[in-house]
């Protein structure tokens, strides 16, 4: 990925053009690709804060930078109740971080780069940090016990070290380092970690391939399943070619930052892979803002007019609502930016539609339709030059109604006989009540 001008501000000075394998993007395409993610691309970067755990905790004890991490952690903790300090120093640090936009924001760029990436289905880390589950909405697995549930999520995230939203699963020191060998070595979670090793293409990247549990269990692996070795890539804006070469498992390095990888290869795959561009997803939420206010105008409307019509305007708007609002709230899943997903719920939202006009349910039939319409506004908008809206009040008895003047003065005499019988029974269990009350469909079909 060649870059003309490169920027060399602190933000983006590791920021390094680079070339994109080609065997790299087809394992991503086809769907073999897992990603290896280190406290570099978060919390323990340097350029994204000013100091490491593991320099504040030296700091702290008046240590020299001669121990390993798990050692440093070991003397931290053999202080009269030293894990319990640890452990409040690990949180306390979390917490300081996500209570900044500047840091949380620098911090989580990685990972907001590989939550619309929906191909990517595993991510193994050693951090602690709760980012993936934040910003890709990744289902953590952290203990043995969580494996069998493995095939129930569609995106997992592999935490061999623990998590924070688990304190007592943290991996710090040597003991922890020992039985979290034994685990790896024995127990599920391991042999989930083997199996995808031996079966899928890995990306490292936030990683300095210094973690002795892992490289032991790399190094098993490879003697194992010889020469079948599938190729690995590294990420890193500083490559120790003398580290890198020591690693049993073939690996081609590519010199740049782990989030700025992501990002281009996101853009490189895009057209190929079918993924939304996120200008899509903004176009979205400015229509659902419109959306709610129209909405709010039809609802006092009904009230004052009783317009049959604006019954099934107000259910359509519901759908539109639901629709819109859902791909909001689900966009980090990377569920919605497949456009061959989004397709096929537009066609099934388009089915149901026609079930419900052959039924003459035209409440349901209006739901459906609303829903439909939002799910392809996400679909059209990918093209930045196309900007077509769905009616804001529906397509009924065959006219598009995009204004509520164009609605209120629909004659009624030309509302279909079937629509009129159900928007009469509709109106009639409104008015029932001494406060007149507003339709509303919920998310349910």
């Amino acid at each position: 990925m060649e870059a003309d001008e490169q920027c060399r501000c602190a933000f983006c000075k590791n920021d390094l053009p680079f070339s994109i394998p080609n065997h790299l993007v087809d394992e991503l395409l086809n769907g073999n690709v897992v990603v290896f993610a280190g406290g570099g691309i978060s919390t323990e970067n340097p350029d994204h804060a000013r100091d490491t755990f593991y320099r504040r905790i030296a700091a702290e004890l008046k240590e020299d930078h001669n121990s390993s991490f798990p050692e440093l952690m070991s003397k931290y903790c053999s202080q009269p109740d030293g894990r319990i300090k640890l452990i409040q120093s690990i949180k306390a640090r979390f917490d300081y971080f996500v209570s900044f936009g500047e840091f949380y924001n620098r911090m989580t760029r990685f990972h907001r780069a590989i939550s619309p990436m929906f191909m990517i289905k595993d991510v193994i880390t050693t951090n602690w940090d709760d980012f993936f589950e934040r910003e890709c909405v990744l289902d953590a697995f952290v203990n043995d016990s969580d494996m069998p549930l493995w095939n129930a999520s569609k995106r997992r995230l592999m935490k061999i070290h623990g998590s924070i939203r688990n304190l007592g699963s943290i991996v710090a020191t040597e003991e922890d380092y020992k039985a979290s060998e034994r685990r790896l070595n024995n127990g599920v979670m391991g042999a989930q970690l083997k199996a995808l090793l031996a079966q899928k293409t890995f990306i490292y990247t936030g990683y300095s391939l210094s973690d002795s549990t892992f490289l032991k269990l790399v190094h098993r692996l490879a003697k194992i399943t010889y020469p079948n070795l599938r190729h690995s890539y590294f990420v890193s804006p500083h490559i120790d070619v003398d580290r890198l070469s020591k690693f049993p498992i073939p690996m081609t390095p590519i010199e740049t930052d782990g989030a700025y990888f992501f990002e281009q290869l996101r853009v490189h795959v895009e057209s190929r892979a079918g993924i939304l561009p996120d200008h899509a997803f903004e176009s979205c939420e400015e229509l659902l803002d419109r959306v709610v206010d129209e909405h709010s105008s039809a609802a006092n409307a009904l009230s004052s007019c009783r317009h049959p019509l604006l019954v099934f305007a107000l259910s359509y708007q519901d759908g539109l609502i639901h629709g819109l609002g859902r791909i909001s709230r689900r966009k980090s899943t990377g569920e919605y930016h497949c456009c061959c997903h989004v397709s096929q719920l537009a066609q099934a939202y388009e089915m149901r539609a026609k079930e419900f006009r052959r039924k003459r349910d035209y409440w349901n039939a209006s739901y459906a339709e609303g829903y439909r319409d939002a799910l392809a506004y996400l679909l059209f908008t990918r093209d930045m030059h196309i900007s077509i809206q769905p009616p804001l009040y529906g397509t009924h008895c065959g006219v598009d109604f995009r204004t509520l003047s164009s609605i209120t003065r629909f004659p009624k005499k030309k509302v279909g006989a079937h629509r009129m019988v159900q928007a009469k029974r509709i109106l009639a269990e409104l008015t029932s009540s001494p406060e007149v009350l507003i339709p509303n469909h919920t998310p349910y079909l």
